[in-house]
């Protein structure tokens, strides 16, 4: 179908691309949980503010700027995979790809129900793939599928009523493929082409650790696994330190202690895909007293969910590392920590992508492949690798018969054993890298954006300093460095 007849047929059911301002308010229900969002649209800025449950989420748009605040005020400039992303949905939102055809091609015919349907895949210059379900018949959009870490999701648009001459979509239902984890935005109100405030698009503040010092404290170790003390209710619970986890997670006895109830039933992507997850808002947590109040955390079952049987009470993800500067001396069992800008990272800079709420880094694998990597200081191990990345580039690793069991939430995911010749981290070369290669299809380890995790076994070599909130990592020659030269297959 030539891409230009379904430009067309897009452009006069819709008129997108006639809109000059945009404001939209409604309704956000899904995982157990109701809220709202607002949407405002003035030429290229935008602002998005979602509330569902006790989690809030701001994303803004200045001119080729963009930004996300999550629930715990930590506040993220996107530079990498969601920047690519957003540039296309802007490109959708707009309207805009009508007038630029070089950026579209017709994917094939999809079913979407009992209709044959167009599947138009648009590309922003610099961006990420996104693929519109188009209806024949009408012109109008029927679903946009995405690249969601494992695997597709989609927005299925529906409701659609006149608005001042163009169609809006006024209910969009948005699905990983397991309905009982959908959210649905309801819109209630559409104002088009009326006056914006300026103020609306105010740059978005962060918070921070409160505390007026750094703070050295011991890295406990602990089932092979990094941690440090957190006070919360009065009570001292023992929390991993993960920078390849998104949220704060807390076991139900946390909240139980806090006098906290969780609500919602939502989705774990962890080893597998699962359910069980509830949020909650802790009113405060405290690491050596440098403290946070109105903290929103992830809870479940952790011993009942977490495979291989370790006994923790919580994990430090993502807000942590993005709320101060984090410096893991691991031959020295040291943890040092303050607010960003607080003291002077030793070693090499590594530019980072946090646009997922991870630490991912750029990794040479064998001296000849550039791939991203999730710096995972929740990994145990030295290093994985996804089956979906060897599945696009065969013959990375050697396959070996020797099988094991990779552990995370929601279970475990058989893997096999093997070694990479070498890879490169920032400056740093090492070799005959130790690599469990995750079978998985689905869950966490089964991610198509990344090649897997860089873990505890290989950063051991270094003292690291996590920056997020400057989306910078430092690696320092640790005292137990050793880049496996000696080390044999």
């Amino acid at each position: 179908m030539p891409v230009a007849t379904i430009l067309r047929a897009y452009d006069g059911a819709t008129h997108a691309d006639d809109v000059k301002t945009f404001v939209a308010e409604g309704t956000l229900s899904g995982e157990g949980l109701t809220g709202t969002y607002r949407i405002v649209r003035d030429g290229t800025n935008e602002r998005e503010d979602d509330v569902l449950g006790p989690r809030r989420e701001t994303s803004l748009r200045l001119g080729d700027k963009l930004y996300l605040r999550n629930s715990n005020g930590n506040v993220r400039e996107l530079r990498g995979y969601l920047r690519r992303r957003a540039l296309t949905e802007e490109l959708l939102d707009s309207g805009e790809f009508v007038k630029h055809p070089e950026l579209a091609r017709f994917a094939g015919w999809g079913d979407f129900g009992s209709a044959r349907v167009w599947r138009l895949e648009v590309n922003a210059q610099g961006g990420e793939p996104e693929t519109l379900w188009i209806d024949p018949a009408s012109g109008l959009p029927l679903r946009l599928e995405y690249l969601d870490g494992d695997g597709p999701s989609f927005v299925d648009y529906s409701d659609w009523r006149d608005v001042q001459g163009r169609k809006i979509a006024f209910r969009n239902v948005v699905s990983d493929g397991d309905h009982r984890f959908d959210t649905v935005q309801q819109t209630t109100s559409v104002i088009l082409d009326g006056v914006v405030d300026p103020a609306t698009f105010a740059a978005l503040a962060p918070r921070l650790l409160a505390t007026d010092r750094v703070h050295v404290v011991p890295l406990i170790e602990r089932g092979g696994h990094v941690g440090v003390n957190v006070r919360i209710a009065g009570k001292d619970w023992f929390f991993i330190l993960d920078t390849g986890a998104q949220s704060i997670l807390v076991d139900t006895a946390v909240l139980k202690a806090a006098g906290v109830a969780g609500q919602g039933a939502m989705e774990v992507r962890g080893a597998s895909r699962s359910g069980g997850l509830t949020a909650a808002t802790l009113p405060q947590i405290d690491v050596d007293g440098a403290h946070v109040d109105d903290v929103v955390v992830s809870s479940l079952d952790i011993a009942q969910n977490f495979g291989g049987g370790m006994k923790i009470d919580g994990i430090l993800g993502y807000p942590f590392f993005a709320w101060a500067m984090v410096e893991m001396d691991f031959a020295k069992h040291v943890l040092r920590f303050g607010p960003p800008g607080s003291f002077a990272p030793q070693g090499t800079r590594i530019d980072l992508d946090v646009d997922r709420e991870l630490a991912e880094a750029t990794v040479r694998v064998n001296n000849r492949l550039d791939a991203p990597f999730i710096v995972d200081t929740g990994n145990s191990g030295e290093m994985l690798l996804y089956r979906p990345f060897l599945d696009a580039h065969p013959g990375v690793v050697p396959f070996s018969a020797t099988s094991s069991w990779s552990y995370g939430l929601g279970g475990a995911n058989a893997t096999y054993h093997t070694s990479l010749d070498a890879v490169k981290l920032g400056g740093y070369e090492l070799y005959h890298r130790s690599v469990d290669v995750v079978l998985a299809n689905n869950g966490a380890f089964a991610d198509r954006v990344d090649a897997g995790n860089v873990g505890l076994g290989v950063l051991r070599n270094f003292v690291a300093t996590f920056d997020l909130a400057n989306a910078s990592l430092y690696l320092a020659r640790g005292a137990s460095f050793d880049d496996g030269r000696s080390r044999t297959r």
